[in-house]
């Protein structure tokens, strides 16, 4: 049995459907298992050991793309976010069992297996829609089979990138901070100079060294952000592409950050994670909150009049995040951080994800 599973969104979406493919992997050992993901991604499954092999596809029409697709002969595909040009090309490459989220009018003509799913009114966690994409593949008999927390599997080069980022950024540090200041756009976000309250407060604590990351859609938050911070709060935004950056985290022991991919990464990567999420049911960590051994979620102390989306300025209680304070994040990173230290010194790893570097 051949399978296709596809996740083209986004980075944290795709840490999310992660477990879905190491479910099927325990489930059915004998089958092979190939991911379709957008071309940024591909850092987060090419050392993934449940995946066989990957193909990218950048959202548009690509013919030599369904070639290769249909000589792979699929026995089955599952979208695991449903797009019309996606399950368009999955038609065109002759899958013949194409699964996914019957969600849109389109999915009842270009799929011919599927599940009614309604993710916008989160009954459960994203990780737990996208195994459910997958059940019908394995059966009934499979359901007790546990389903895992997101992991991410690093390279060679990727282990010796966290080994030099630790022995040379941060040399000396008991503990590595990672701050995360922008969602992208894709949530509610918490307000630059709170972030950097945190960043700092945390920066003088003895033995923690504390780094500000993110990407060029968060230039604007970046350079609010910039003039609180005290000197011994290091910036590495934008200095990363994808796959080194997944060896810095791996070098680090904790992320503070809103709804964002890098949160997901980092949770993933065995870090504490600490993820500042709004209320509103579609935003809320219900169904987005990060998932790992050493993650939390924080939504302010407020009854979200949202019904699902955040009503955003037209609420009244806009920006319903600043009834975060500053204090109560860094005593949480704190917490969760020494928690995390306890839990590896009590197994016997001085490391944790760091254990095999």
């Amino acid at each position: 049995m051949k399978v296709l599973l596809a996740r083209c969104d986004r980075l944290g979406d795709l840490v999310l459907a992660l477990p879905a493919f190491a479910w099927l992997r325990r489930c059915r050992p004998d089958w092979e298992i190939h991911a379709l993901v957008a071309p940024g991604a591909v850092p987060l499954v090419e050392n993934d050991p449940a995946i066989d092999a990957f193909y990218c596809w950048d959202g548009g029409e690509d013919a030599a793309l369904t070639e290769r697709l249909i000589a792979e002969k699929y026995d089955a595909a599952v979208l695991l976010q449903y797009q019309t040009p996606l399950a368009r090309l999955l038609r065109a490459a002759r899958i013949p069992r194409r699964y996914g989220p019957l969600s849109k009018l389109s999915s009842w003509l270009l799929l011919n297996r599927g599940r009614w799913q309604h993710r916008s009114r989160v009954k459960r966690h994203e990780r737990d829609y996208n195994v459910e994409l997958v059940r019908p593949l394995v059966g009934p008999a499979a359901a007790v089979e546990p389903i895992d927390v997101p992991r991410l599997h690093l390279g060679e080069v990727q282990r010796d990138t966290a080994r030099r980022f630790r022995d040379q950024e941060a040399s000396g540090a008991e503990t590595v901070a990672f701050v995360h200041p922008g969602s992208g756009g894709s949530a509610l976000d918490w307000e630059p100079r709170n972030y950097a309250t945190v960043a700092n407060a945390l920066a003088r604590r003895p033995g923690w060294r504390v780094f500000i990351t993110g990407s060029h859609h968060d230039r604007l938050v970046l350079d609010a952000l910039a003039p609180a911070l005290d000197p011994g709060v290091a910036v590495v935004a934008e200095r990363y592409p994808l796959r080194e950056f997944l060896g810095v985290l791996a070098a680090g022991d904790l992320m503070i950050a809103p709804s964002t991919g890098p949160l997901h990464l980092a949770a993933a990567s065995g870090l504490a994670a600490l993820g500042l999420y709004p209320p509103a049911p579609t935003m809320s960590p219900r169904r987005w909150g990060p998932l790992g051994d050493w993650a939390e979620a924080v939504t302010p102390p407020v009854e979200c009049p949202a019904r699902r989306h955040c009503l955003m300025q037209h609420c009244l209680l806009h920006n319903c995040l600043e009834g975060i304070v500053p204090s109560r994040i860094v005593d949480l990173a704190v917490a969760v951080a020494d928690r995390r230290r306890q839990d590896l010194a009590a197994s016997g790893s001085v490391a944790g994800n760091r254990g095999d570097l």
